[in-house]
């Protein structure tokens, strides 16, 4: 049969995987005369790209081969005597594939620890974590690809029966998330030295160019993402019309469908060894283009000695000590005799990424000096220098503390901060329908399907806040006294816990691909509980970060109304999984398990911008907040929040442990009536059967005018209105005396909770319908519980507020048990309305802390303090703060001695009565201050918490 009689895609997978192997060639070459002959030193990175450029020659010429013995055409098309090859051809390009990528990565980190050698701890620890990744990474699946088949040659000769075989698509798709996550370690490792550097404009561009390149890796790798992914998608209705006999890759029309995925591998590969080269050519580029470097009109023009880390630490105010300028010279950075390579060798390599010329005459510098351009600082957060430049191009203003920004700032830093809310919304909007669709193609039992958002909650937010939230968080403070005092500052607060959330989360996201082509139960629990656990830590600081920068009148508004517009998220991401991922689950035919796909390239994508996010967060500058600081500010409240109370405990002890108790049922309840939604307005189900829960569809069921997805979407509706009408509250509350405060509206929403609850547990109605109502009213009651409960209970924290934030996250671990209960009572022959009425009684306990706020007169002082627009702005200025402070706190204690605020007079009735409510307790006197050291020593004496 002619070659043009039949569709062939050999020609382009030759032609592309040819050229691009041409190309690496002469990167590598030129690599290597820059080496040997211009800088006459070889080190490791040089000989592990060596060993990978033999690696890609060889995964090159397999595709190429395989393309001549029918890859590229249908099975049919393939000449009986060619199959043997071309299995061979596929064999010898799965093993050597992740080598390939493995040995290059290595390169390229090596390169990455000479560049920070004696300069950049953060830089070489990353580096030697992401290194020791990509290995372990890339021998476990070269393992797997070896061993792919039992016995082993069955996976190369089509003579051979193999017993059990993993399809090549399928380790390959589920190994791109390894593959993406390093792609984008390995090209944001270098950022934090690089955007530090004065560099002339022109080799700014060329750096800027290199790591484009970099960036492009990254892009052929989710290119070849795409092709695996349509290569199953076509080889999905092939699996069941011919699951045996001899077929590539040990699925049908292999050779057709994955030939441009194993192009764009190839292509990967080779691109990646010339983005690792590309770094050490300047000496060669330099001999032959000199003007690509250097200024033909001989100015060398260099930014202003401003350069800063990410974190605004600069350079500025040190002494000049030899290095870069010393003398009016250009010279290189020092570096030490390591392993017996010349100085030289280390110069040649860090030459191109930290000075403008490579200069033979250059005069050696002391191995003690230290050049402002290479020994940039490491990541810090607290800093007194104002103004940061980042590579020459971004010019931003250090903020001042976290406490004494003003409106317009907070604006602006809450502004910036919501877009995390807006990650978590998305996410939590797709997760109990991921998990419904999971399950239904999975087919996982009700326990399992159970068990994902228990994961994610108990697990996640369980430990992410306790293990790396609060430690990151406090970083800082853990390691103040072991600081030196001119040594770097060192790595925690706000915006380092964003950053580390941000990365799990990424990872967890995308570690949702080879979950879901393997519908593997494990695979998604791992993922929820990395995603959960990634969120929990962005938590742990966002929340405090929304509550504490701005003026504290209106701490619980900015947070309610950040909380808002995440539940405004978790309602359109719903939508999308309601009308656009899931349209495929309920189909009966064998696709169910490429329903996922769609959310696949979501999560993706979510990935991609976490990534992005990480670095927007590095550079962008947000204020801190010291422990001191916080503790200073408890002197600005009308009562000590270490003033003994119930048990010999503190005041702010009590309204911490209440506020995390509070915490951990809501959430429970929240995910429990979310959990069994569905079965709440079905009562007639006596039973959840337990081989999975039913499929929701957008068909409503008997009895009920609209589809349960849609009275969900409803519900997410009305959690959301009723955070911004708490928003707007809390906005009124400070000016407003009528106005409750939002103590009081926790107290009622709280108890409209139990009532709606109550009557869902208790309604029966022949049209169930009707049952909806309080199901919605049930939702709207509850949405300012979470962000009431976390705003009051950091309130009068002091020194630990940061640590009481992680705690407060940590109680959102309730659904880990509470819905397990519930599916136990249904289990044993219990409606599920008479399960559901577990639900009020959590909710009794949640308001357990409004109730301590409202007859606890300390406590209530507490929480209610309000300092007004013009005490604000005289606080803010550092000249009168002292003398403001003693006329606020003189005003209050005179107007504490009655018991009653100022305004009283003019306050409405639920004011007044949320203030009478604790009448009994006797008058409350002026602030009494404690002293620390005996409080300490009384507790550390009856072992009790402070």
């Amino acid at each position: 049969m002619a070659s043009s009689s039949f569709p062939n895609r050999g020609y382009a997978v030759f032609a592309v995987t040819g050229l691009t192997l041409i190309l690496t060639t002469l990167v590598v070459v030129a690599r290597l005369f820059c080496r040997t002959r211009i800088v006459r030193s070889v080190t490791w990175d040089d000989y592990f790209i060596v060993c990978a450029w033999v690696l890609a020659f060889g995964i090159t010429f397999a595709v190429d081969f395989a393309s001549f013995r029918g890859l590229g055409r249908h099975d049919e098309d393939i000449p009986d005597n060619d199959w043997y090859s071309l299995r061979r051809c596929e064999y010898v390009f799965s093993v050597l594939y992740n080598p390939a990528l493995m040995v290059t990565k290595t390169s390229v980190l090596i390169f990455y620890l000479r560049l920070s050698k004696n300069t950049q701890k953060v830089l070489r620890l990353a580096s030697w974590a992401v290194l020791g990744l990509v290995n372990v990474a890339g021998v476990v699946l070269t393992l797997i690809n070896i061993f792919q088949c039992r016995p082993i040659a069955a996976a190369y000769d089509p003579l051979v029966q193999p017993t059990y075989c993993i399809p090549l698509l399928t380790q390959f798709i589920c190994s791109a998330p390894i593959n993406v996550v390093t792609d984008l370690a390995i090209l944001a490792l270098p950022l934090p030295v690089l955007t530090s550097m004065r560099l002339p404009r022109r080799q700014k561009v060329i750096l800027i160019f290199t790591f484009a390149l970099g960036t492009f890796v990254t892009v052929v790798d989710v290119v070849r993402i795409y092709y695996l992914e349509q290569a199953i998608t076509q080889n999905s209705w092939l699996l069941l019309s011919k699951p045996t006999g001899t077929v590539l890759g040990h699925t049908p029309q292999f050779a057709w469908n994955a030939s441009f995925a194993l192009m764009w591998s190839a292509v990967e590969v080779n691109v990646g060894i010339i983005c690792a080269c590309i770094p050490t050519l300047k000496p060669l580029i330099r001999r032959i283009m000199p003007a690509m470097l250097v200024d033909p009109n001989a100015t060398r023009t260099y930014e202003k000695d401003t350069s800063t880390d990410g974190n605004g630490s600069s350079n500025n105010g040190r002494l000049p000590t030899g290095g870069l300028f010393a003398e009016g010279h250009i010279t290189p950075p020092a570096q030490a005799h390591i392993g017996g390579h010349s100085r030289e060798s280390e110069v040649s390599a860090v030459d191109f990424l930290t000075t403008p010329d490579m200069s033979s005459n250059a005069h050696p510098a002391d191995h003690l000096d230290r050049s402002p351009t290479v020994l940039t600082s490491a990541t810090g957060t607290y800093s007194t220098v104002e103004n940061s430049v980042y590579f020459g191009f971004v010019n931003m203003r250090r903020p001042k503390s976290m406490i004494r920004t003003s409106v317009r700032d907070s604006f602006k830093y809450c502004t910036i901060v919501v877009i995390l809310f807006l990650l978590w919304g998305f996410s939590y909007g797709l997760l109990n329908q991921l998990n419904d669709a999971v399950s239904k193609v999975s087919h996982m039992s009700v326990a399992e399907t159970i068990g994902l958002s228990s994961i994610y909650f108990g697990g996640g937010y369980f430990l992410g806040p306790l293990l790396v939230g609060e430690w990151i968080l406090r970083h800082d403070e853990h390691s103040r006294s072991r600081r030196r005092v001119n040594g770097p500052d060192q790595i925690g607060g706000y915006r380092a816990t964003f950053i580390v959330g941000l990365c799990f989360y990424g990872v967890g996201t995308i570690m949702f691909w080879p979950s879901a082509v393997l519908t593997s139960f494990p695979g998604f629990l791992i993922c929820n509980f990395v995603v959960g656990f990634g969120l929990a830590i962005i938590e742990t600081g966002a929340n405090p970060f929304i509550v504490f920068c701005g003026p504290m009148d209106y701490a619980e508004m900015r947070l309610c109304l950040a909380q808002a517009i995440q539940a405004v998220t978790t309602v359109l991401s719903g939508l999308l999984a309601q009308r656009v991922f899931f349209t495929k689950v309920n189909s009966a035919d064998a696709s169910d398990s490429l329903a996922l796909l769609d959310v696949q390239w979501t999560y993706l994508a979510i990935t991609l911008l976490c990534a992005a996010l990480a670095l927007f967060f590095y550079y962008m500058p947000l204020p801190e907040v010291t422990d001191a600081e916080m503790e200073n500010s408890t002197r600005y409240l009308p009562v000590d929040p270490k003033k003994r109370s119930f048990g010999g405990f503190e005041l702010r002890t009590w309204t911490l442990a209440l506020a995390v108790l509070a915490q951990w049922t809501a959430v429970a309840c929240q995910e429990s009536m979310s959990i069994f939604f569905q079965e709440i307005l079905t009562p007639k189900t006596p039973i959840i059967p337990a081989d999975g829960p039913p499929p929701e569809t957008l068909d409503p069921p008997p009895g009920l005018t609209i589809s349960i997805p849609s009275y969900l979407l409803i519900s997410h509706t009305a959690f959301a209105l009723s955070r911004f009408l708490t928003a707007y509250l809390a906005y009124l509350s400070p000016t407003h005396p009528k106005i409750p405060q939002p103590r009081t509206i926790l107290s009622i929403t709280t108890g409209l909770c139990v009532v709606c609850g109550i009557l869902i547990a208790a309604l029966r109605p022949a049209n169930p319908n009707l049952l909806a109502i309080p199901v919605v009213l049930f939702f709207f009651f509850e949405g300012p519980l979470w962000p009431l409960i976390f705003a009051l209970g950091l309130r009068g924290q002091g020194k630990r507020t940061k640590r009481a934030a992680a705690y407060i996250t940590m109680g959102a671990s309730g659904p880990a048990f509470w819905p397990f209960v519930i599916y136990g009572i249904v289990q044993r022959g219990g409606t599920i309305q008479t399960a559901f009425s577990l639900v009020p009684a959590l909710l009794v306990i949640t308001g357990f802390f409004s109730l301590f706020l409202d007859l606890k007169r300390d406590a209530r002082a507490l929480v209610d303090a309000r300092v007004g627009a013009e005490d604000q702005s005289r606080i803010q200025d550092r000249a009168n703060r002292d003398m403001d402070l003693a006329a606020i706190l003189a005003a209050r204690r005179r107007a504490s001695v009655s018991g009653l605020p100022a305004d009283e007079e003019k306050a409405g009735f639920l004011k007044r009565f949320s203030v009478a409510l604790g009448k009994g307790n006797g008058t409350l006197p002026g602030r009494r201050s404690s002293d620390q050291t005996a409080s300490d020593h009384r507790e550390a004496k009856n072992g009790r918490p402070g």
